[in-house]
């Protein structure tokens, strides 16, 4: 039978232990059985970049929206917008984590995430292209807190599957998780090592950042093997990074070890200029788990994922973060302090044309990605274009971060 349904199953199982007809039992069990499997809502989902992207239907129209627990507002791309022939009604203040901003809201008449439709959904117009171009695929829109607490759902990252339906139709759900609600947003406690807070729970967020303040809490007890710098985030620029490896986080007691995460200085707007703000547990961590979301009653439920295969080579690289231009091209959006990409004298700005032979045109950013990372020694050889000009460059992995245990 597996988890689906398993719960709801076993409610009424056991009232029915005790039934005098055999055949009778039978019958009722399979007719459960059907009705918990048809209580649950399957829906197949992208992952791409670390990110969860889910099909959903406006005016009969198919669209890309990311799964975003830790916005309040859920949103649209102006150029779908435009697509679907909607207008502005208003304005809204959207925070976000780096900035804060004046968007235009519009209305839709229906919304359609699986067999579930809402009515009259209000999304706010922000500029999506940072965030297609960091995961190389269309995003159209988001969901956002706002919507994605009217319903309990489940997301298995491993198998690209997103659950819907009541919370005895899911399946095992694992430690249950307080969460503290504020401002529209969910907090969830986490230690790391020994410095405990409170982070936004974010699914939008394709790694954990911290706040310069827990940074300095940690940074008074604890001396991390190594740190990298010159990390940037995708889309609007923000205030300069580190990334550094953690022995461990915990959340609610459950642990995870061997954790890269950034550490971020305090920027001049956003959720990250306030002084009180912790971070963001982002979707690095989450992977990790099924996880199963009930922000109505203000609780997350998370189960080890056996299907989770943590990449061995994540930080055995050359050092670069790449995304897609305007142009749909690769381009190099941060070259590592101390990398071998830096001393192989890459720039910030140069196209990545092909990895090894192979056009990256043709490629998808997961499999850009695979090819920069490989066991310390190895040789990539890159395609550079920079002012217009080719140029290879033969470089070898190193060890930067969070080396295997």
């Amino acid at each position: 039978m597996g988890d689906k349904g398993i719960s709801c199953f076993r409610n009424l199982r056991l009232r029915l232990m005790k039934a005098a007809v055999p055949t009778v039992l039978i019958f009722v069990m399979v007719l459960l059985w059907s009705l918990c499997s048809a209580a649950q809502d399957i829906i197949s989902v992208r992952i791409a970049g670390g990110e969860v992207l889910v099909p959903v239907q406006i005016e009969g129209r198919n669209l890309n929206f990311l799964l975003d627990t830790g916005s309040t507002a859920s949103a649209i791309d102006p150029a779908a917008a435009d697509t679907l022939g909607l207008t502005p009604q208003g304005k809204e203040e959207v925070l976000k984590n780096f900035r804060s901003l004046q968007a235009d809201v519009v209305e839709v008449a229906k919304l359609k995430l699986g067999k579930s439709t809402f009515n009259r959904a209000k999304l706010a117009e922000i500029d999506l292209a940072p965030i297609s171009g960091a995961v190389g695929t269309q995003v159209d829109g988001v969901l956002g807190a706002d919507i994605l607490e009217r319903f309990t759902f489940k997301v298995t990252y491993s198998r690209g599957l997103l659950l819907l339906g009541p919370l005895d139709s899911l399946g095992r759900l694992g430690r249950t998780i307080p969460l503290r609600r504020t401002s529209g947003q969910f907090l969830i406690k986490a230690t790391l090592i020994s410095v405990p807070g409170e982070f936004v729970l974010d699914t939008g967020a394709n790694s954990t950042n911290v706040s310069w303040k827990i940074w300095a809490d940690l940074s008074r007890t604890w001396t991390p093997t190594n740190t990298v710098e010159g990390i940037v985030r995708a889309g609007n620029p923000t205030s300069s990074a580190i990334l550094v490896c953690l022995p461990e986080i915990t959340i609610g007691g459950v642990t995870v070890r061997n954790q890269a995460i950034r550490a971020q200085k305090r920027s001049g707007e956003g959720a990250f200029s306030s002084e009180d703000f912790n971070g963001i547990l982002g979707s690095d961590v989450l992977r990790q788990f099924e996880v199963t979301f009930d922000l109505q009653h203000d609780k997350v439920f998370l189960k080890s994922d056996h299907g989770y295969k943590p990449d061995p080579y994540r930080y055995a690289t050359v050092g670069i973060q790449i995304g897609k231009n305007g142009e749909g091209m690769y381009q190099i959006m941060s070259v590592w302090k101390d990398s071998p990409a830096a001393e192989g004298g890459l720039q910030p700005g140069d196209l990545l044309e092909a990895v090894n032979g192979a056009p990256t045109d043709v490629l998808t950013p997961e499999e850009v990605s695979a090819k920069l990372h490989a066991k310390a020694g190895t040789t990539v050889k890159l395609t550079i274009q920079r002012d217009g000009q080719a140029s290879t460059v033969v470089l070898q992995t190193r060890e930067l971060l969070c080396a295997p245990e």
